[in-house]
């Protein structure tokens, strides 16, 4: 007679294989990849080194922070014409209460340079935020998950998390073993989308941080401070204001408040430096925005992948500024998608799940993934996604959740040998695959709603 598996050996044993699984994944988009398109003749297909060299050497480019500091210094050259009518530089795409950090920076005196350096180290910590924070989102939920019984949220206002109700077993070890800690290290340290903006200088470093802290309240129950932060990312990405929209269909009314009470003072900071007419003008660019994207591979959108299959616009080469000629039908089947996706997480039945982590996640990849323009780097907020579920559900399933790790693989890695069929049609729609795999991450979301609304065994 075989006794049942002792529940720290089963951690262990789980621990150890999410550890070989984010090794393995590592090593299959970085080395085999390389090693197998050499051994073919195609040539170094890249991969993560260069991103991974600006991050151990603290160095990055200005890809956000040049348009933002270009905007204050325009401001304060012509402060009575509008901001975002400047030609100087690239077009300011984020709102004016976004340069609001940069303005308190200069005020206390520092230079350009000061402030870029300033930049590179908080987005460098912001990296190692996202594991930190990673960590604290499995530890919660490894001490709730043990025993295997799977829980769902309570409502608003009991003051209980809004994931899983807490459980811990008696006699049973309630932390997370040095493997998974590792794991979740080398997963978000290994994340190409995560290191690509840091290595860009872009701000969405900054909100890939900011929603996996977002994750991390949600789930241990404090929704209104979710709420704050939720509405800091939608001021530098308007596409999170979904998340507002989900509050409200959700009636989680003290997220939404508190979303809506820090708009108001971010709109009204903003007010005061740069005036009214120069906010209105951002509803401006956002209309413009919604018409124009890029086709180069790193869009991985829908319209990136039409417009790369029919061979309109830049692919493998990239012209700063320079948008994709605009035609009419790609525009409305970009729109239609859009709508399906973010309708679909606010409809679907997500039962016992409604509300919880997962529904809030879904929504968030919808955010991204609906937008015309959504880089590579965009989906670093999937780091504390994948986290979550393997450490609220994933391990505790009796078979091996093999659509969340294709989901994991293809989302946080670069393939760039899909960039060999750029110009086979058809073919070059798996230059998308970062796309695709956002999209399987939310039925992965979704059918976990489902299965735990209707009993269906996933532990």
């Amino acid at each position: 007679m075989i006794s049942p598996e002792n529940p720290d050996d089963q951690q262990r044993r789980q621990d150890r294989q999410l550890l070989l699984f984010v090794v393995a994944s590592l090593l299959l988009a970085n080395v085999v990849q390389w090693g197998i398109c050499r051994a073919l003749g195609l040539g170094n297909p890249g991969g993560l080194k260069v991103e991974a060299k600006d991050f151990v050497h603290l160095t990055q480019w200005t890809d956000s922070w040049q348009p933002m500091m270009k905007s204050l210094d325009y401001f304060q050259a012509h402060p009575t014409e509008p901001i975002y009518a400047a030609k100087l530089y690239d077009t300011l795409i984020y709102s004016l209460a976004s340069l609001l950090p940069m303005v308190a920076m200069r005020k206390i005196g520092l230079s350009d340079q000061a402030m870029l350096r300033v930049l590179a180290v908080a987005s460098w910590l912001a990296v190692v935020g996202v594991a930190v924070v990673g960590v604290m989102i499995a530890r919660v939920l490894v001490r709730r998950g043990i025993g295997g019984e799977t829980h769902v949220p309570k409502s608003e206002g009991h003051g209980a998390p809004t994931s899983l109700v807490s459980c811990e077993g008696d006699g049973v070890r309630v932390g997370i073993s040095w493997m998974a800690v590792v794991a979740i290290g080398l997963a978000v340290l290994g994340c190409y989308p995560l290191l690509k903006g840091y290595s860009l200088g872009n701000a969405q470093t900054f909100l890939s941080f900011g929603f996996a802290v977002m994750i991390y309240l949600w789930t241990v129950g404090k929704e209104r401070e979710a709420g704050v932060v939720a509405a800091v990312l939608a001021f530098v990405k308007p596409q999170f204001v979904l998340l507002l929209v989900w509050m409200a269909v959700r009636k989680k009314w003290g997220a939404m408040w508190a979303f809506v009470a820090c708009s108001a003072v971010l709109v009204g900071v903003s007010v005061m430096v740069f005036g009214w007419q120069n906010n209105l003008d951002y509803v401006g660019v956002l209309a413009g925005l919604s018409h124009k994207a890029q086709s180069h591979f790193g869009n991985q959108s829908m319209f990136g992948t039409i417009n790369r299959m029919i061979f309109n616009g830049e692919n493998l080469g990239y012209t700063p500024y320079v948008y994709t000629p605009y035609i009419a039908w790609v525009y409305r089947v970009t729109v239609a998608t859009s709508l399906v996706l973010v309708g679909g997480v606010l409809v679907f039945p997500w039962g016992r799940l409604r509300g919880s982590v997962a529904d809030m996640a879904a929504m968030g990849v919808a955010s991204v993934a609906a937008s015309p323009m959504a880089w590579e780097h965009h989906y670093g907020i999937v780091c504390a996604i994948f986290v979550w579920t393997w450490f609220a559900y994933g391990r505790w399933q009796k078979t091996p959740p093999w659509a969340l790790g294709v989901a994991f693989v293809l989302t946080m890695n670069f393939w760039s040998a899909t960039n060999l069929l750029a110009g086979y049609r058809g073919w070059n729609g798996l230059q998308s695959y970062m796309y695709f795999g956002a999209l399987l991450l939310m039925v992965v979301l979704m059918r976990l709603g489902w299965r735990v609304s209707r009993g269906v065994e996933v532990v």
